[in-house]
């Protein structure tokens, strides 16, 4: 098998479970985040949640990122283009997720390629009003 530096951080990630209390620079942050935003995104729709908490966060991480769909972003974007929408809400889902998705492997890919480990959660949608209120 070939490989490199990529490929050997693909290949040595796993889900993390333990973690330090020491927190990652803001540097490591912007560029774990920074690595998300470079994604093969379909139109971007997502946005990223942080929180530095770790009393509050599962496994005492020292970092939560939370990847949400941001369907409004785009439809503010077409608005400021005076753009008309031709997607209904099914597809604008159905791209939110995809891209979603891809921010967070390349966040998670970015983390392992700097020595992090993480953790995907899935059960975000069910506290989505938690979320929200811990966010607002």
């Amino acid at each position: 098998m070939l490989t490199n530096p990529v490929i050997d951080a693909m290949m040595s990630r796993k889900s993390i479970r333990k973690y330090t209390e020491e927190m990652p620079s803001d540097e490591v942050i912007q560029t774990i985040v920074r690595a998300g935003q470079q994604a093969p995104f379909a139109y971007q729709l997502c946005s990223v949640l942080l929180s530095r908490h770790p009393d509050h966060h599962p496994f005492h991480a020292p970092l939560l990122f939370t990847i949400c769909v941001d369907s409004h972003r785009m439809e503010c974007v077409m608005a400021e283009r005076n753009w008309r929408m031709r997607n209904n809400d099914l597809s604008l889902l159905l791209f939110g997720i995809q891209d979603a998705a891809l921010m967070a492997e390349n966040m998670v890919m970015a983390a392992e390629s700097l020595g992090l480990g993480s953790c995907f959660l899935g059960g975000t949608p069910y506290y989505a009003d938690k979320v929200i209120e811990e966010y607002s």
